[in-house]
């Protein structure tokens, strides 16, 4: 019988609200976009992955790790930006809430799935979510939140599911694991989880797994 729900916060919570998880509202009011190809921005960003999948506890490494980042996207496509630009976008990331928004009724399904199961959140993700979380007020509702950034290792690797498992002594099946990626769901269901697809934006994904447009379908 399933005990808990775990959820992952991006693209089932919440969303980027440029439509880029790293192209954020001071990035684009800095930068002169006409000038860039989006592709090439992102693949620049592909790149550079490696320095925001470092470890970060705290919102100073966050920032920092986010600096560095920036800085190395920006070299590598030959855009000239100020140090003073590059701390904003860093900090916009780190620190400030309009990069993230959260989808409607989003409140109104966790009171209902609370009622229902214990709530865990697992996220690759940065310290930053969990004054987003505040600051939406949804927090509250969650047990545990397990970051990515605090354990160095992502969903993919399958550490953040075996840790929850054990912290929570969760049992093979009594955990449902809500996610928007395919491949991560198939980690979770390696580790016992019930995999769930959320599809809020109906985009009609194939898979085998049960495929949802909200939370109250679950």
């Amino acid at each position: 019988m399933e005990k808990f729900a775990i959820l992952d916060f991006g693209k089932v919570l919440a969303y980027p609200t440029t439509g880029y998880w790293f192209i954020t509202p001071k990035f684009k009011s800095l930068v002169n976009m006409e000038d860039l190809d989006i592709n090439d921005i992102l693949n620049a960003m592909n790149r550079y992955n490696y320095i925001i999948s470092e470890e970060a506890h705290t919102l100073e490494d966050e920032y920092d790790i986010f600096y560095r980042f920036y800085q190395n996207v920006f070299f590598s496509l030959k855009y000239k930006i100020s140090t003073d630009d590059l701390k904003s976008i860093a900090y916009n990331i780190t620190y400030e809430n309009d990069k993230y928004g959260i989808y409607p009724q989003v409140r109104e399904e966790l009171e209902y799935l609370s009622s229902k199961y214990r709530l865990i959140m697992i996220t690759d993700n940065w310290p930053c979510v969990t004054r987003i979380l505040e600051f939406y007020k949804i927090d509250k509702y969650f047990e545990k939140i397990y970051i990515s950034s605090v354990y160095a290792s992502t969903k993919i690797k399958g550490k953040l599911f075996e840790i929850a498992k054990r912290e929570f002594n969760i049992k093979k099946e009594e955990a449902i694991f809500v996610d928007d990626n395919i491949e991560i769901l198939k980690v979770a269901e390696n580790y016992g989880l019930i995999p769930v697809l959320m599809d809020r934006n109906k985009e009609s994904l194939e898979c085998n797994y049960k495929t949802i447009n909200n939370l109250f379908e679950i």
